[in-house]
């Protein structure tokens, strides 16, 4: 069937990789689409750096875009706007990677999988300082402004940061918490949707291009689904974590395992036969 030498190795390679991991034949397929969808970002946020540097392409859009952005920004839009900005400061994400990493780790959740948002977090900032020192582009001229800003433009720290953390901590429930499939669904859509409410409020204040937080969304979604690979297959093949070292799923195992026993001992006994 495999006549040449380099399908023959691709097919031992996959047949190696399925044993190591033991995964279903559903579950490979999944991580298979994973990973084309992180080829995808990869040649997306490609595609948009070199528009922003070479000045032509999306780039070249830019400013009559953000215009659009800027004409269409009543004051109840730019109060929304603030709170979107805000929800996705470095902050603010902090302590959302830190609360979610915990509540994750109490539920029995393997740690690197509890902490894999906070990861993808640490990691998109690395990305988004590298890409800025790098390209340098200048921000919008700073009439546009609503809000102070002025290191770099290019990417989008907000939309990168953001789309990063709330993309894995989704796909983290969705692989390890959630089972049903419309659960799964609308918590990577509501991921989606507030990942992209932070971008558009930068837009919104005039902070920042509009290829700045296109290039943030798929750098940050590119950086989610990288580490929550990882982060699962690691998980599939690591041995599982003992209930006594869970922290609330140990609680929740003792108190069963109480209440059990006082309710054997309350039971009467049945009498003997004479």
């Amino acid at each position: 069937m495999f006549e040449t030498p380099a399908l023959r190795r691709i097919f031992v390679g996959w047949q190696r990789f399925r044993d190591w991991t033991g995964l279903t034949i559903a579950a490979l397929i999944a991580v298979a689409a994973g990973i084309v969808a992180l080829a995808a970002t990869v040649v997306g946020f490609s595609g948009i750096t070199e528009d922003v540097w070479q000045h032509n392409g999306l780039a070249s859009s830019d400013p009559a875009r953000l215009q659009w952005f800027v004409d269409h920004r009543p004051d109840a839009l730019v109060s929304a706007a603030r709170i979107g900005s805000e929800l996705g400061g470095p902050i603010a994400l902090a302590v959302f990677a830190l609360v979610a990493a915990g509540v994750l780790w109490m539920r029995g959740r393997r740690l690197l999988v509890a902490v894999a948002p906070g990861i993808a977090f640490v990691l998109s900032g690395v990305a988004v300082a590298v890409g800025k020192s790098i390209v340098d582009r200048s921000r919008p001229p700073v009439p546009l402004h609503l809000v102070p800003e002025s290191d770099a433009s290019f990417p989008s720290g907000h939309a990168t940061e953001s789309t990063a953390l709330f993309v894995t901590l989704a796909l983290v429930v969705a692989v390890f918490v959630l089972r049903r499939p419309i659960a799964r669904a609308a918590t990577v859509l509501g991921a989606g949707l507030l990942s992209f409410v932070v971008g558009a409020s930068r837009l919104v204040l005039g902070v920042h291009w509009p290829s700045d937080v296109l290039a943030g969304w798929v750098l940050g979604a590119g950086t989610a689904l990288a580490v929550t690979l990882v982060a699962s297959l690691v998980a599939h093949v690591a041995p599982t974590r003992p209930i006594s070292n869970r922290p609330l799923a140990g609680l929740v195992h003792l108190a069963s395992r109480e209440r059990d026993s006082r309710g054997s001992q309350r039971r009467p006994q049945p009498l003997e036969a004479a």
